[in-house]
């Protein structure tokens, strides 16, 4: 009884070794300094497409990234978390830029947000906007 109980302990503390090791992974295995590049199309409207190059960082598996400066036009914040199996939520907000470039042709400086579907691996990460108009993320880590 007591090699019985010996080894079911042995066999339960290594699963949850395992497991942990699993959590730890999971929780920073995208931490580290990444490259966005967002590129909007045209837009049946008329709103001309555009393309934006900004850095974004990672820690505790939580992204934050910025494009511009903060309360000035065609400024973007996009923040969310990357969960372990790389799949993430994120959440765009800006402040729109020239109206030729924004759908409906808002003035400078109108307030926008947005959700991004996005997937990443190891080294790179693709994301799609999911609504008002088609925009594509990539993701890379240098």
């Amino acid at each position: 009884m007591r090699i019985r109980h010996a080894t079911r302990f042995a066999r339960g503390s290594a699963a949850a070794a395992g497991l942990l090791a699993t959590a730890a992974m999971g929780a920073g295995a995208f931490d580290g300094d990444w490259a966005v590049s967002l590129t909007c199309p045209p837009t049946p409207d008329g709103a001309y497409s555009y393309n934006y190059q900004f850095p974004a960082q990672v820690k505790d598996s939580a992204l934050h990234g910025e494009h511009g400066r903060e309360h000035e036009a065609g400024w973007l914040v996009l923040d969310g978390t990357i969960g372990p199996d790389g799949n993430a939520s994120l959440r765009a907000n800006g402040l729109s830029g020239a109206p030729n470039f924004a759908v409906g042709h808002v003035d400078r400086l109108t307030p926008y947000s947005y959700e991004v579907k996005a997937h990443f691996d190891a080294t790179s990460g693709t994301g799609s906007r999911l609504t008002a108009r088609r925009c594509d993320f990539v993701f890379s880590k240098p």
